[in-house]
């Protein structure tokens, strides 16, 4: 490139500044430490920039993000090669992707329980509502093991123990699932499995409509709710038949009093 093309496509630090969004002490101070020049020097030492040198900043200024010192950054600018930037680039892309899914795994989880904080705000606890859910993932536990005269709270910390050792994460909120709506009216504190609602589950909690009825209580506590959606279903001429998700979007992570907790049953309608 000659002068005469260089002179063309040449801007002021000012321009080049909005063009990079950043403010001109930065780019003076680049120049000052010999990280990042001018491509032109013009009468009365003015800075000339040319726009190819947007490149250049930016990738000084993602390695700054990258918590890189200034002075590593100038040392890799000065002696930059195709074989260093490839080095450099294939380092960062395996910090950046394992930093990527620990965001994605922390956005999944907070945008689960902000969901499940919603889903347990209903206006009235006695009020029942039927809503239209997309298909979703879950983790499906084993069969559960209730013997006569046991406890809820035995069979469900026994989930955890078998859940960690599959590997399930235990981040997310844990249910009760029961095949069909009689099962659960007859059996409504013994689930026929406990699941995690993990978006990244290998079991799918199927689309439709569901009807949802709320209780207020610790784990294990379903009150009298059994027998209000018992009634509501007769009363409407729903067909209620299954699958049953018990779930509690209201639970320590939202709640310091156990017996505050809110449940929420959902039955698929069909």
């Amino acid at each position: 490139m000659d002068k005469q093309e260089t002179s063309d496509i040449k801007v002021s630090i000012k321009e080049f500044a909005e063009f990079v969004g950043l403010k001109e002490s930065i780019l003076r101070y680049y120049d000052e430490i010999g990280l990042f020049k001018p491509a032109i020097r013009g009468e009365n030492n003015y800075r000339y920039y040319i726009l190819p040198q947007i490149q250049t900043i930016k990738l000084i200024e993602t390695l700054r993000a990258l918590d890189i010192p200034l002075k590593k950054i100038e040392e890799i600018i000065n002696h930059r090669t195709p074989e260093s930037m490839l080095e450099l680039f294939s380092e960062y892309e395996v910090k950046l992707n394992e930093e990527l899914r620990a965001l994605q795994e922390n956005f999944a989880l907070i945008h689960t329980l902000r969901t499940q904080i919603q889903i347990g705000q209903p206006l009235d606890l006695g009020e029942f509502s039927v809503k239209f859910y997309d298909a979703a993932r879950v983790s499906l536990g084993p069969l559960t093991d209730f013997k006569p005269g046991e406890s809820y709270h035995r069979v469900f910390s026994n989930y955890y123990r078998i859940a960690r050792r599959l590997r399930v994460n235990l981040s997310y909120p844990i249910g009760g699932y029961y095949d069909t709506f009689e099962e659960f009216i007859n059996s409504p504190t013994r689930p026929k499995r406990f699941f995690s609602l993990d978006p990244n589950g290998f079991d799918i909690k199927s689309p439709g409509n569901y009807l949802n009825g709320y209780s207020k209580g610790e784990y294990g506590v379903v009150g009298d709710l059994p027998q209000r959606l018992l009634d509501y279903v007769k009363e409407n001429k729903l067909k209620a038949r299954g699958p049953v998700y018990h779930t509690y979007p209201l639970s320590e992570v939202s709640i310091q009093n156990p017996e505050d907790y809110v449940s929420c049953v959902s039955i698929r309608l069909g």
